[in-house]
């Protein structure tokens, strides 16, 4: 199972007092599972305590981090909040899946309401991508997201082009904006 932190990873309430919550600069760091070969990235205090803890058994950081914004950040008048989706195991899924797009977010939960469930509108703040170049604003740098072509869905997300690149030549299908498949774009 990929994240079991609180007892309905879908529910809304779970994550409703994220909405009430201001945003603020913070570090998304990316967790890995060997036994999963899954990928993880959260910026939540409490699921980063519960995994480099081992209260979420198998994962470990793979070192990788980007950078989000804060309110009141001179570039966070542009920004724009990532959705997090979890993927119902129901549905052969237990995954997550976000985005930076409002529009790409209203669309997941539109096309599939029962197979991924909505957990934050607005979990941190980023830039959105262009979505017809994939190219992002001045200041910012490309995070690429990359799904796993595997029945086990999964995504990953990352700024390194070189990872981008090894992800690729395992099988991993860009999934993003633009022809590299850039998600979203994260402060330099």
């Amino acid at each position: 199972m990929m994240m079991k932190l609180l007892p309905n990873p879908g529910a809304a309430l779970l994550f409703a007092f994220l909405a009430a919550a201001p945003v603020q600069a913070g570090t998304v760091v990316e967790y890995y599972n060997a036994t999963l070969d899954h990928y993880f990235i959260t910026n939540y205090a409490p699921e980063i305590q519960a995994l480099d803890t081992g209260v979420q058994k198998g994962w470990a950081r793979t070192g990788l981090t980007f950078q989000t914004y804060a309110t009141g950040a001179a570039m966070f008048a542009s920004s724009s909040p990532v959705c997090r989706f979890y993927g119902s195991p129901e549905y052969k899924l237990d995954s997550h899946f976000y985005s930076a797009s409002p529009l790409e977010c209203d669309d997941v939960r539109k096309k599939f309401p029962n197979e991924w469930l909505l957990e934050a509108e607005d979990l941190f703040r980023v830039h959105p991508v262009d979505v017809n170049t994939g190219i992002c604003p001045t200041g910012s740098k490309a995070v690429y997201r990359l799904w796993n072509n595997r029945p086990d869905v999964n995504h990953r997300y990352t700024t390194d082009p070189a990872i981008r690149a090894d992800m690729m030549a395992k099988g991993w299908i860009p999934e993003g904006f633009g022809p590299e498949g850039v998600g979203f774009c994260a402060p330099n």
